[in-house]
C-alpha cells in the first residue's frame, strides 16, 4: 500500500469500532515476529497527562543519548504524529510499509480461520508502531496507553517500568463505573517485580493501585512520597537520597510540573537499573519537551489557545490556567463528544468567559451544540455549527487585546490546528471589535 491506500485502510478499520481483549493483538504480533520484544519499553497510563509525561520521558532519554521511539494517541492533524523516532515523525513510505505488513498478516490470519475479524484501527496502528521501532533499531520505546490499560493494545509489551499519571472519571462506558474500577483497569499495566510510579493523589484511586500492586508483587512508588518545591526560576524534586534542581517546562500550565516530576522519578529508577541517564539530561529533557494542543498558544491579537481538555479534570486544569490570564475579554469555543459529562465541563469553564461559542466537528460522536445550548440558557452563549467561523466570531468579540480558548475535545483542537497549518489561522489574526 502507498500512503493514500494506508489511510483508506485505517478508515475502513475505524468503522469496525472498538474490540476489547488482547488475544487478537498478541496473535498478530506473533505472526509479525513480536516486534515489541526487540527493545525495552516504558508504558505510560493514566487519565490526563499521559502524552505530556511520555514526551518528557522521551526527551530526557534522547538527551541521554538513546535512540527513542515514542507512540502516542490521539493525533491532532496527521495520523503519523502518533509514531516518532528521536522526535521525527514516521516517514510516509515507512508508515505505509509497516501498515502493509500488519494488513498482510491480518488478512492471512483471517483467511486461515486463525482470527475472526480484521484488526481495529488502534490495534493496526499500535502494531505498525512496534514494527517501525524495530526497523529503526530504537534503544527504547515510550508507549502511551490509548484507553485504560489492562486491555489496551500497548499492554502486550513487557515494560521495564510502568507509569500511571493520575486517575479520574473518564471513559466509564469502557472502563467501568467509579474510580475503583477505572484504577483497576489502569493498574493492568503493572508487572510482578517491575517498578511502577504514579502521580495519583491519596484516596480511592491510589488505594486501588496499591492493592493491585501488592497482589501482583509490583513495587509501587507514589509521587506523593517525594518532596517538590517550586522556586523563582526553578523547581526541586527530592526522593530518598536523590534530588535535582530543574528548569520549569516550556509546556504551559502548573500541572506540567507534576508530569515532569513523574518522568524524572522514573528516570532515577532507570539509573538504579544501570541505565546511563546523566543528571544533565534531566534538565535538558524537561526544557526541550514539546506537546502540541495542550494550552498551546497558536495565535496573537487576540491570543488563541488550543487545549485538549476533554473531561472534568482537564477542564479544572484549564480553568486554573485561564484564571491567571491577564486579558479581560475571554472567549471560549467549545465542542464535546456525546459520551462526556458536558454539563460538568461547561460548569467549570463558563464562569471564566465573557462569551462562549458552542460548535461541532465532523465526528459522529460529537454532541449537537444546539442541544447543549438548551441546557445552558445564557445570553453569553452562541451556537455556531462551523468551528472556524466560531473561532473567528470569538476573535472579533475578544478584540486584539483579548483571548480565545478552543477546548472540550481533541478533535476540535485538531480541526483548528489543521486549519492553522493550511493558513486558515495566522499567528496575528485578530480584527478587533
Amino acid at each position: 500500500m502507498n500512503l493514500s491506500e494506508s489511510l483508506d485502510y485505517l478508515e475502513a478499520l475505524a468503522a469496525l469500532g472498538v474490540r476489547v481483549g488482547l488475544d487478537h493483538t498478541r496473535h498478530l504480533a506473533m505472526r509479525m515476529g513480536d516486534p515489541q520484544r526487540a527493545y525495552p519499553c516504558l508504558i505510560v497510563g493514566g487519565t490526563n497527562g499521559k502524552g505530556s509525561t511520555s514526551s518528557f520521558l522521551a526527551s530526557i532519554l534522547r538527551a541521554s543519548g538513546f535512540r527513542v521511539g515514542l507512540y502516542t494517541s490521539p493525533h491532532l492533524v496527521d495520523v503519523r504524529e502518533r509514531v516518532s523516532v528521536d522526535g521525527a515523525l514516521i516517514a510516509e513510505e515507512a508508515f505505509a510499509s509497516c501498515l502493509t505488513r500488519v494488513r498482510q498478516e491480518a488478512e492471512a490470519s483471517v483467511d486461515r480461520g486463525e482470527l475472526p475479524a480484521p484488526p481495529t484501527y488502534f490495534e493496526a496502528l499500535t502494531l505498525a508502531a512496534f514494527e517501525h521501532f524495530r526497523r529503526s533499531r530504537v534503544d527504547v520505546a515510550v508507549l502511551e496507553v490509548g484507553l485504560g490499560g489492562r486491555l489496551d493494545c500497548t499492554n502486550i509489551a513487557e515494560p521495564v517500568l510502568s507509569l500511571v499519571t493520575n486517575i479520574s472519571l473518564d471513559h466509564e462506558d469502557y472502563l467501568g463505573q467509579g474510580l475503583e474500577n477505572i484504577a483497576r483497569e489502569k493498574a493492568g499495566i503493572f508487572r510482578p517485580g517491575v517498578p511502577a510510579f504514579t502521580a495519583a493523589a491519596e484516596g480511592m484511586a491510589l488505594d486501588t493501585l496499591r492493592r493491585c500492586a501488592r497482589t501482583l508483587g509490583t513495587p509501587l512508588h507514589p509521587l506523593g512520597e517525594c518532596r517538590l518545591a517550586r522556586g523563582e526560576g526553578s523547581w526541586r524534586l527530592a526522593c530518598g537520597n536523590q534530588s535535582a534542581e530543574l528548569p520549569y517546562p516550556n509546556l504551559p500550565g502548573g500541572h506540567q510540573i507534576e508530569n515532569a516530576a513523574l518522568a524524572v522519578r522514573a528516570c532515577w529508577a532507570l539509573m538504579d537499573l544501570g541505565w546511563p541517564v546523566p543528571v544533565s539530561a534531566l534538565s535538558e529533557g524537561i526544557a526541550s519537551a514539546r506537546w502540541p494542543g495542550r494550552l498551546e498558544l497558536v495565535g496573537r491579537e487576540p491570543g488563541l489557545y488550543l487545549d485538549g481538555a476533554h473531561n472534568p479534570d482537564g477542564c479544572r486544569v484549564l480553568a486554573d490556567f485561564v484564571i491567571g490570564l491577564p486579558e479581560p475579554n475571554r472567549a471560549l469555543v467549545f465542542a464535546v463528544m456525546k459520551d462526556k459529562p458536558a454539563g460538568d465541563m461547561l460548569g467549570l469553564l463558563l464562569p471564566l468567559f465573557g462569551a462562549l461559542w458552542l460548535t461541532r466537528v465532523p465526528v459522529p460522536r460529537c454532541m449537537d451544540p444546539s442541544e447543549l445550548a438548551l441546557a445552558f440558557p445564557s445570553p453569553r452563549i452562541r451556537v455556531q455549527e462551523d468551528p472556524m467561523r466560531a473561532v473567528h466570531e470569538a476573535a472579533v468579540w475578544a478584540g486584539r487585546d483579548g483571548v480565545v480558548v478552543v477546548a472540550g475535545s481533541l478533535y476540535l483542537v485538531g480541526f483548528v490546528k489543521s486549519a492553522q497549518e493550511r493558513g486558515g489561522v495566522s499567528r496575528s489574526w485578530g480584527s478587533g471589535r
